[in-house]
């Protein structure tokens, strides 16, 4: 039971340890992102790691004949318990923290990136567009220009009058690739958050079974243990039915030699 409450002790204080390196990482922008979904996964191995440690504890503590002893292990597992989830709660908010990090970082750096392409494009049209336009206007006579005001056009049969906007492109596909851009990141990011999740998953079953084959060989120890404490009482055993059986032989002889003599002794001297 000792030796299940330091190994408690060893993992809440690499659990711990694990935790602030994974803060650091997501505080750090020149991290790399592998390193933080190791670690991610490590530390879920550790978590499940921990809460099976307690629940062997737990079970030894309630075995206990001893009362001052279970009740102290007892407190100790209420303790890890504790500790335990609020591990498990901080894990969850650096977690959190760090995605939400992420995802603005990266979000800051697409709409840089389409903002980037899509400037020089933009700013041809325009100087084609005054370029045009005071071609135009060089080439009207001022007597020939005339504005009217509320007069509809004898092509569309609408008012000319207002202001109507003036865009160079007024079916942008940009706004469409920018939300397709926006779509596909956030794709890619639920798939990578779930990949992490199966990544860590895989590694909280590996933890287990490397615990369980530890089980399995302290179990396989103790069994050779009771075994070969068997076998010396096997032994044992047979040694004394053995003599008691050579005492039986013994006291029959003598039991009958001492009848013979003193059949003999009242025979002839009697």
């Amino acid at each position: 039971m000792n030796s299940l409450y330091t190994l408690a002790l060893r993992q809440l204080s690499s659990l711990s340890t694990d935790i602030a390196q994974l803060s650091s990482l997501y505080s750090s922008p020149s991290a790399p992102p592998a390193s933080a979904a190791s670690l991610n996964g490590q530390i879920n191995a550790s978590l499940a790691a921990l809460d099976r440690t307690v629940d062997d504890y737990e079970a030894m503590a309630r075995r206990e004949i001893v009362e001052a002893k279970k009740e102290k292990a007892l407190s100790r597992v209420a303790r890890f318990r504790e500790e335990h989830a609020e591990l498990r709660k901080e894990y969850e908010r650096v977690k959190q923290r760090g995605n939400e990090l992420k995802a603005t970082t990266e979000r800051s750096e697409l709409f840089a990136a389409s903002s980037s392409s899509t400037s020089p494009s933009l700013s041809q049209p325009y100087a084609t567009s005054r370029h045009t336009s005071s071609t135009s206007l060089s080439a009207v006579a001022p007597s020939d220009v005339s504005i009217q005001i509320g007069t509809p056009s004898p092509l569309t049969g609408r008012s000319s009058s207002g202001f109507q906007p003036n865009s160079p492109y007024p079916n942008s596909p940009y706004d469409a690739r920018t939300n397709h851009a926006l779509r596909e990141h956030d794709f890619l990011g639920q798939t990578g958050a779930a990949l992490d999740g199966y990544l860590a998953q895989g590694q909280a079953v590996l933890g287990n079974l490397a615990s369980q084959r530890d089980v399995l060989k302290g179990t396989q120890r103790r069994l050779r243990s009771a075994a070969n404490t068997l076998g010396l009482s096997r032994s044992t055993i047979t040694f004394i039915e053995r003599r008691t059986k050579e005492d039986w032989y013994v006291l029959v002889m003598g039991g009958t030699l001492t009848l013979v003599g003193m059949w003999m002794i009242l025979r002839y001297f009697g």
